[in-house]
């Protein structure tokens, strides 16, 4: 085998030759043990996992939409949180970086969401109207009354003066809002199996004494006999709360309007009355229900009567 030349063998020098040592680490003694080293540098690196991680369960309440549906309530959730925090750690700083988020698009909020609503209700086809400027604003999106809180950041669907759901206080989620609740109360309405089952109510708290001598029956002594009449076949097969639908003031006010509107407040030799509520009873919120078309115009009425047509 031939001998390597010259300029390819290695020298004895770098043969033998070692890397030259590194600076010491930084912050270290260099007379301190190398494993005493890791050892101060890891129990460093625990304890700032710790208290990130005492940081991420104080602010996991805010990773939740729930905590900024009212926003009302925020600086009281804020204070609490940021007493959990590491003072100067990444948890204080990520709790001030979202509450200067929230303050800029509440701002926003206040400036634009006039417009917001109008351009989402005239893309939708939807009528809007103002009926209260200053807050909560009152905005009628017929055929619900919509009440926006900006200062909580929510909006409430009303019917009846009464409130049914709240939303953000948003354009879009507002007109979602109407939307969604017009097309579940209006889908499967039938106004004469609906004026059957008031007139049935109405026996069924008569019979049970309500009115006494009178025919009239309140309204709110009406509501439980015709949340029954109402109920689906499977409540009627199976009476259990998990096949029970709810029925509320606000939907019977509903009803009453869609009746009104098809012309069915007489039917089958029947007619349905409304007697209106005055004095005391009509500040009575609990007796007294607010019945109003499309354009909210309408009064308070206490109580239901059938005659014959």
């Amino acid at each position: 085998m031939p001998e390597p030349s010259a300029a390819e063998a290695p020298s004895e020098a770098a043969a033998t030759a070692r890397p030259e040592p590194g600076p010491p680490l930084a912050g270290s003694d260099p007379a301190q043990p190398p494993f005493e080293v890791v050892a101060v540098e890891l129990a460093r690196w625990q304890a700032e996992a710790e208290a990130l991680r005492k940081d991420a369960r104080a602010l996991a309440p805010l990773s939740k939409a729930k905590a900024f549906e009212d926003l009302a309530k925020l600086p009281k959730l804020a204070q609490k949180v940021r007493g959990k925090l590491a003072a100067d750690g990444r948890g204080a700083a990520l709790l001030d970086g979202v509450l200067a988020e929230v303050q800029r698009r509440a701002e926003v909020q206040r400036r634009e969401l006039a417009r917001q609503l109008g351009e989402a209700c005239a893309a939708r086809g939807l009528e809007l109207a103002v009926l209260q400027r200053e807050e909560p604003v009152l905005v009628r999106i017929p055929p619900f009354s919509v009440e926006i809180d900006r200062n909580k950041g929510r909006a409430t669907l009303q019917f009846a003066r009464l409130p049914i759901e709240s939303a953000a206080a948003e354009a879009r989620a507002i007109v979602e809002l109407v939307e969604h609740r017009r097309d579940l109360w209006t889908r499967d309405f039938d106004g004469a199996r609906f004026f059957e089952a008031c007139r049935n109510a109405w026996a069924a708290a008569r019979a049970t004494g309500l009115g006494g001598a009178s025919e009239r029956v309140e309204i709110a002594e009406l509501m439980p006999f015709l949340a029954l009449q109402v109920q689906p076949a499977k409540f009627l097969k199976d009476p259990t709360a998990k096949n029970f639908v709810d029925y509320s003031r606000p939907r019977f006010a509903f009803d009453l309007m869609q009746l009104r509107r098809a012309g069915l407040l007489v039917h089958d030799g029947w007619r349905l009355n409304l007697g209106v509520a005055t004095g005391t009873s009509a500040s009575d919120k609990k007796r007294a229900l607010f019945v109003e078309d499309e354009r909210g115009q309408g009064e308070y009425k206490l109580t239901v009567y059938f005659t014959r047509a």
